[in-house]
C-alpha cells in the first residue's frame, strides 16, 4: 500500500524581479559501550569528523552539524504534523525500541521523553549525544551497516537519514526483521538524493553540477543515495508485511505558494545552507580530487542558486514503514 502527500506540481509563488535573484539573506560490528577515546576526531577542510572507523561515513559529527541535525528535527516534526512516527504503534503500549543512526540522539532522546513507559536504545557511529538523557535512554557505539549483535528483541525499529551512509539496505531491513518481536514495526524516514525541479528551472545551474558531483563521489564510495525510493520493495523483499510509503517534497527556498510548504522550504534552505560544505566537502575534495578553489567557487556559486525564488528545487522525503508479523 501506498500513500503519497505533497508529491505532486507545487505551484511557485510569483516574486518581483528584484526578488527573484536574490532570494533569502541567511548566515552561513562489536557494540561498544561510550568510552572517551570515541570521541577524538580527525579533521578535514576545517571540519571534525568522527575517528571510529574513519572514513566510512562522508558526513562530519562537530558541533556545527549537531545543530544542523537537530534543525533537521524539527523539520521532520513539521512535515508529519508533529509525529515522530508514522507506522500504526499503539498509543501509550510500553515499547523495547532501537534508533540506528541515531546522531545526536534527539529522536531518541524525544520518543523516550513522550513515551517514559518505553525503553529506547539509540546506536551510531559517533559518541555526539547528550550527557544528560532521560532515564529510559541510552546511546550505544555501533555501525548498523555491520551484523548485528543485539541481545534483546525490539517492538520499534527506526531510522533516519541513513541513504548516503548505507551500503545494503536489503540486509539492514533483514537484520531489522531478525530483530523485532512479531507485531513490532520498522519505519525509515529518509531523503532520496539528488536535489531536483519538476519544471527544469535546476536544469544547467552550478547546484545542479554539485548535485551531480556528490552522486558520483557516493558512488566511488558504493552509496545511493537515492535508496529511499526503494525502501518500500525492500521491505516486501525482507518480509515485512502491511508496507506503507509515504512521499513529502521539502522545497529549497521559499518558492511555493502554498504557506505550510513555503515554511518548511525556508527552514531547508537554512539547513541545507547550514549543512553544504558538511555535505560536500569529504566527496568533492577526497573522493573526487576537486581542488580547494574549484570546490569552493562550485559552493559559493550553489548557495546562490539555493537562495534562487526562480529555482524549484525540492528535496525528495520517504516515509516508509512495515509490519513483522
Amino acid at each position: 500500500m501506498a500513500s503519497e502527500e505533497n508529491i505532486g506540481y507545487i505551484e511557485p509563488e510569483r516574486f518581483s524581479d528584484v526578488d527573484s535573484g536574490l532570494g533569502d539573506l541567511i548566515s552561513e560490528s562489536d557494540t561498544e559501550s561510550l568510552r572517551s577515546s570515541l570521541l577524538q576526531s580527525v579533521y578535514e577542510n576545517g571540519r571534525g569528523y568522527h575517528k571510529y572507523k574513519d572514513g566510512l561515513y562522508f558526513m562530519p559529527d562537530d558541533e556545527r552539524e549537531q545543530e544542523r541535525l537537530d534543525m533537521q528535527h524539527e523539520i521532520f516534526l513539521h512535515t508529519m504534523n508533529n509525529k515522530l512516527l508514522a507506522a500504526p504503534v499503539e498509543p501509550g503500549a510500553a515499547l523495547d525500541v532501537l534508533d540506528i543512526g541515531t546522531g545526536t540522539g534527539i529522536w531518541a532522546i524525544h520518543f523516550a521523553d513522550e513515551n517514559p513507559q518505553s525503553t529506547v536504545l539509540g546506536t551510531d557511529l559517533s559518541p555526539i549525544q547528550p550527557s544528560f538523557i532521560p532515564p529510559n535512554c541510552k546511546f550505544e557505539v555501533d555501525d548498523f551497516d555491520q551484523t548485528w549483535c543485539f541481545s534483546q528483541k525490539f517492538d520499534l525499529i527506526h531510522g533516519r537519514m541513513l541513504a548516503g551512509s548505507l551500503g545494503d539496505p536489503l540486509k539492514l531491513l533483514q537484520q531489522a526483521y531478525l530483530a523485532l518481536k512479531p507485531g513490532g514495526w520498522v519505519e525509515l524516514q529518509d531523503f532520496a538524493f539528488p536535489v531536483r525541479s519538476d519544471d527544469g528551472t535546476m536544469a544547467g545551474t552550478p547546484f545542479e553540477r554539485l548535485n551531480d558531483a556528490l552522486v558520483k563521489g557516493l558512488h566511488m564510495l558504493n552509496r545511493d543515495g537515492a535508496w529511499a525510493a526503494q525502501y518500500k520493495q525492500f521491505m516486501e523483499q525482507a518480509g515485512f508485511a502491511n508496507v506503507v510509503e509515504i512521499r513529502y517534497k521539502w522545497p529549497q527556498n521559499k518558492w511555493p505558494r502554498d504557506p505550510h510548504l513555503k515554511k518548511i522550504g525556508y527552514w531547508n534552505m537554512v539547513n541545507t545552507l547550514d549543512g553544504l560544505h558538511a555535505f560536500s566537502a569529504r566527496l568533492c575534495t577526497k573522493v573526487l580530487g576537486m581542488g580547494v578553489e574549484e570546490f569552493e567557487l562550485l559552493l559559493a556559486e550553489s548557495r546562490n542558486d539555493i537562495r534562487n525564488h526562480n529555482i524549484h528545487a525540492y528535496w525528495p522525503i520517504y516515509v516508509v514503514y512495515g509490519q513483522k508479523l
